[in-house]
């Protein structure tokens, strides 16, 4: 197979890859010129990666340009631009106090199931509250907007008492929420990478995991339902199982009882359901 063949091939998947990231974009009022300064941004970033720069040679604006095909100048503005930093967002910070509160020790009681606790510190109380919770686990955000947020998501309740009871693990923001948007980037680019990895890695023992499961004939409607149902339990146990095994991990590393590595490898997994739909333009590819 040749290189025109390969990007023939590249040209129809990304093709695929993109339509409903792009059907997002319209949905929201994004242009085809605002996405082709995102793509510009990208390259740039991709380029600056180890991969690409040569052994004992710094990484130059010419460099980055020959691989981008983007101009010298065009370059160096993306550059300058992309080394802005950026806060640290709503979907990081729930999700560590989510973990926290279901794998501290000190938010956790026997069997490790998360503690039903006050808002505020109470010193006449040998309990922690959610006010240390966040402060311990969600940086700068404060508990009433942090309460209000699980609340509003489903994974706290206040029960009669005004205690603060933990309902969930998973955190899914609501429809066009920033943190939705961060959750889709996310999800996509691990996906992304990991089948990158996969098509570099020459030994199949040393590929990550990548597997699926997919119906050969079709399902009726009510069998759909049906499958849709007994995946949501399956799935949530496989993943509160492998959630399990990481917490004790972090913690025997954090307790003192393994000396810290000085490298952590941040890692995980990610299920999700599909349902396939043929996109307007694969007939082209018949």
């Amino acid at each position: 197979m040749g290189p025109d063949d390969i990007r023939e091939h590249l040209r129809r998947a990304y093709r695929r890859l993109l339509y409903p990231l792009v059907r997002i974009l319209i949905r929201n009022g994004v242009t085809a010129p605002d996405m082709e300064e995102w793509v510009r941004q990208v390259f740039v970033d991709a380029a600056t990666s180890e991969e690409f720069q040569l052994p004992g040679r710094r990484l130059s604006d010419t460099r980055l340009a020959i691989l981008t095909g983007l101009s010298r100048k065009e370059v160096h503005r993306l550059r300058t631009k992309g080394r802005a930093g950026g806060a640290d967002s709503n979907l990081s910070r729930v999700g560590r106090v989510i973990t926290g509160w279901t794998q501290d020790p000190d938010f956790t009681g026997p069997y490790g199931v998360p503690l039903t606790i006050p808002f505020e510190d109470d010193p006449t109380r040998d309990v922690p509250s959610f006010a240390e919770l966040v402060r311990r686990y969600s940086g700068d955000m404060a508990p009433r907007a942090m309460l209000d947020e699980l609340l509003r998501t489903g994974l706290a309740e206040i029960d009669d008492d005004g205690l603060i009871r933990n309902t969930g693990r998973t955190y899914v923001p609501s429809k066009l929420d920033p943190a939705q948007i961060e959750l889709i980037g996310r999800m996509l680019a691990r996906l992304a990478d990991t089948l990158d990895y996969n098509t570099e890695v020459e030994s199949p023992a040393l590929r990550r995991f990548q597997r699926w499961v997919v119906t050969d004939f079709g399902l009726t409607e009510e069998q759909y339902e049906q499958f849709s149902a007994y995946l949501r339990i399956k799935c949530q146990e496989l993943l509160e199982t492998l959630d399990n095994w990481i917490g004790m991990q972090e913690q025997r590393a954090s307790g003192g009882q393994e000396r810290l590595p000085k490298r952590r490898v941040i890692t995980g997994v990610g299920i999700y359901h599909f349902l396939d739909e043929k996109l307007p333009f694969e007939d082209e590819y018949d």
